[in-house]
């Protein structure tokens, strides 16, 4: 299945934006998408739809949410994740005698409380049942008030008849078949709930873009891809992620799984061994233009010993460099850290389960021979790197290595075992689940409803390497879920930005002032996916990583794309007969944090007018011509980026007298969503100017006559166009009897030529278009951004 449609560090504010602000802020631009919005107060009327994600009315369906808000994005109707701000856990049973919550389970005021943990309800509202995922309860059944908790998602009513159709396919077989989009072998009904009266939420995400997801294949892969197939998520040419692990030659770009991505794909070209390739955005992480070309991967297990390896011709590199000439890197583990790190320099997610987490986390690049490593083959994006102690070794956990340390100058006390060099982590026992403390239950990350239980695996939890001083980088608050010492013990759910720029908790704050990526890692080897969940408390983490999915920036308005589109030209073509040519251009600029992907320009031919030209590389079909733009960069943007910026011109014959509208849309994509424009218009009118003084007749009182169009102040001196606005008051006298008003001809020199102008008579109107104030803010546009990067 096919789908198409037309349709680093967070900067202060510089001088130099300060001044494109304001400028930019003169015109009028056509958007296509709201600036940043997070956390807000916001009012839903009554009609809103509510997917509720507490186990009390969705404990079957709640993988399948994730899934029917994919296609709900995908299809243009926007998400909203309602989270309360001052939600707290209640970590024992909420009927627990003496401790019960404060709210109950199912309908409000009924006394019920839930028989496991449960955090507060983010809003409470009647509604009338739409879907049941237990099949109980009936369509117009009344809920006279339920408290919703653990993160429900909300759809506005003027989306209302559009999401309602797309929820109906998802949940009817039998609407399959004209939906093929909803087809998916694991199948369970979505809770829908319309609200019948209105009520305030706290708006914690705006989601706008269904994402592209790419699962790394690292020999455990089918972990990922049975997560998304229990949501109903696929990949991103609309087919189903695979249920079992790659073949030879099943995965990777240009197959039939694209995007189930092997090392070789993600390392990209390594160039030979005398001349290795150091560009770390080369991989099909990225698309031709270094952008990226999904908004997440995950990887679920990837062996440390793997990340370890370099193979040169597809087997062992030789011993030395020199002996490797004429061979090419066929395998780079230490690559694929260094693609994943430039990935997250945009406002992307990545993933980790179980040992990938130490494979990626404790990576430390190593400059000898094979690895040839430069400082950007770098994992810990969430802990420092630890300083190894003096031996003797005092912590069981660590060995004294002689020469172990500062380029083999100093005995030291490193990890005894392999996983944990370079730490970072060192691999935690699992937590006991009774003892679990949960963390920030307002945060998007950490929605869930009910009792969380760990799972085993070879890392089912992660200590910090305080042994060596090992941090998480900032001391940022990173720990969502730890065994009963954390943070920094057992810590089994942490989620931050790459490098610790921000803190993940005041995302909402100010959004959109992180550029950088965030971060997931989760402890244990494979969770459930079995449901009903209150039955199965370790398909939890299957949540969690479902949460991760839809809280990356690339799915909401934070890092969106903000396409502004807009036409300069003149407004008035005064000419002496018809037909008459003109030129216009139309430029784009992106003031977004995401990047548009596969753009295409679309400028419609006003009737009565024909295209004499165009910039190259349009298409001239009928009264239309398009130009594939292609990528178009972010407003923040990394070094060797496609401009966020650009135009294209378009010449017009017009065939006669009259107004004309020129029209310009664009459409684009992020992730598997397709976006477009609002058009951008121009109205043209074409006007008759015999004597060519650039003053149409209809407002000429001398039509015929360029050199005179009246002294209505009868001072002896053509009225005069003072920034194209014609004053007489400011003609004054023609002190050097040149024929110009002296308001031009500053000077005196009897020769018209003033240092201010030409002269403001007839013959010297000001402009009567947008063109060259445009033209100069262009350029003045594009010096600051040069200047920025």
């Amino acid at each position: 299945m096919t789908w198409s449609s037309r349709t680093k560090k967070p900067r202060r504010l510089t001088s130099q934006r300060m001044i494109l602000g304001a400028i930019l802020g003169a015109l009028v631009f056509v958007g296509s998408a709201p600036t940043a919005r997070a956390g807000y107060d916001h009012t839903f009327e009554a009609g809103s739809l509510i997917i509720p994600m507490d186990l009390a009315y969705q404990d079957h369906g709640l993988f399948q949410s994730y899934g029917l808000i994919f296609q709900l994005l995908r299809q243009g109707v926007v998400v909203y994740w309602v989270i309360d701000p001052n939600k707290t856990w209640h970590h024992s049973d909420c009927d627990t005698a003496g401790e019960e919550c404060a709210w109950d389970c199912a309908e409000e005021g009924s006394g019920v409380k839930c028989p496991y943990p449960t955090a507060s309800p983010d809003f409470t509202v009647g509604a009338e049942v739409v879907w049941d995922d237990s099949g109980v309860m009936n369509a117009g059944e009344v809920i006279v008030s339920h408290g919703y908790r653990g993160g429900p998602f909300v759809i506005a009513p003027v989306d209302r008849t559009a999401a309602l159709a797309i929820i109906e396919a998802w949940n009817d077989p039998a609407l399959w078949g004209a939906n093929p989009w909803a087809e998916r072998t694991v199948f369970e009904v979505v809770t829908i709930h319309e609200a019948t009266a209105a009520f305030d939420g706290y708006v914690r995400k705006e989601m706008i873009a269904a994402p592209t997801i790419a699962v790394f294949s690292d020999g455990n892969e089918d972990i990922a891809t049975g997560y998304l197939r229990a949501a109903g998520i696929p990949q991103s040419d609309g087919s189903e992620f695979p249920a079992g692990k790659c073949g030879d030659d099943d995965c990777g770009p240009g197959t039939v799984n694209p995007d189930m991505l092997t090392v070789e794909s993600i390392m990209g070209d390594m160039g030979t061994c005398e001349t290795p390739n150091m560009d770390h955005r080369n991989g099909s992480l990225f698309t031709p233009d270094g952008l990226p070309a999904y908004c997440q991967i995950m990887s679920m297990h990837w062996d440390v010993n793997d990340r370890e390896t370099v193979q040169c011709d597809g087997g062992n590199c030789p011993a030395t460099q020199a002996e490797c000439a004429g061979e090419t890197f066929t395998y780079h583990g230490h690559e694929v850290v260094a693609e994943v790190r430039q990935f997250l320099m945009y406002p992307t997610h990545f993933f980790a389960e179980c040992q990938a987490v130490n494979a990626y986390e404790n990576t430390v690049p190593n400059p000898n021979w094979p690895y040839l490593d430069d400082a950007d083959r770098r994992g810990h994006f969430l802990t420092t790197q630890g300083d190894p102690p003096n031996c003797p070794c005092t912590d069981g956990d660590y060995e004294c290595v002689t020469d172990g340390c500062d380029g083999g100058t100093r005995d030291c006390c490193l990890p005894s075992n392999d996983k944990e060099l370079g730490a970072g982590f060192m691999i935690a026992p699992q937590p006991n689940s009774a003892e679990l403390k949960i963390y920030f239950p307002e945060i998007p990350y950490n929605q869930m409803d009910g009792f969380f239980a760990t799972v085993g695996g070879s890392e089912p939890a992660y200590n910090l390497a305080t042994y060596i001083d090992a941090t998480y980088i900032n001391n940022m608050d990173v720990t969502f879920i730890s065994g009963p010492d954390g943070p920094g013990e057992q810590d089994l759910w942490m989620t931050g930005f790459m490098d610790g720029v921000c803190n993940i908790g005041n995302d909402d704050v100010n959004p959109g002032q992180c550029t950088f990526g965030k971060v997931s890692y989760l402890g244990g080897h494979r969770y459930s996916t079995d449901v009903p969940i209150s039955n199965n408390s370790d398909s939890q983490g299957t949540r969690l990583f479902l949460n991760a999915l839809f809280e990356a920036d690339c799915v909401t308005s934070v890092g969106q794309p903000v396409m502004q589109l807009f036409w300069a030209g003149v407004e008035r073509v005064l000419v002496q007969e018809v037909p008459a040519a003109e030129t216009f251009t139309a430029m784009f600029a992106n003031q977004g944090q995401g990047v548009a992907l596969d753009a295409v320009l679309f400028a419609a031919v006003p009737t009565g007018s024909e295209a004499s030209g165009f910039e190259a590389g349009g298409d001239l079909a009928g009264s239309e011509v398009t130009w594939d733009v292609g990528a178009i960069g972010s407003s923040g943007g990394q070094p060797g980026d496609p401009s966020n910026t650009g135009s294209r011109w378009l010449s017009l014959r017009f065939s006669d007298f009259g107004e004309y509208t020129l029209e310009a849309t664009m459409s684009y994509r992020v992730g598997v969503s397709s976006m477009e424009t609002a058009p951008a218009l121009l109205t043209v009118q074409v006007m008759l100017d015999t004597d060519g003084d650039k003053i149409p007749d209809e407002e000429d009182p001398f039509p015929n006559d360029a050199f005179a169009c009246g002294d209505s102040d009868g001072d002896g001196c053509d009225d005069c166009s003072v920034a194209g606005t014609w004053d007489p008051s400011n003609d004054g006298p023609d002190a050097d009897n040149d024929g110009l008003c002296d308001s031009g001809d500053n000077d005196n020199n009897n020769n018209g030529l003033g240092t201010a102008d030409d002269g403001c008579g007839c013959r010297h109107g000001g402009p009567t278009g947008s063109l060259p104030v445009i033209l100069l803010i262009l350029g003045l546009w594009g010096w600051l951004v040069r200047r920025r990067r």
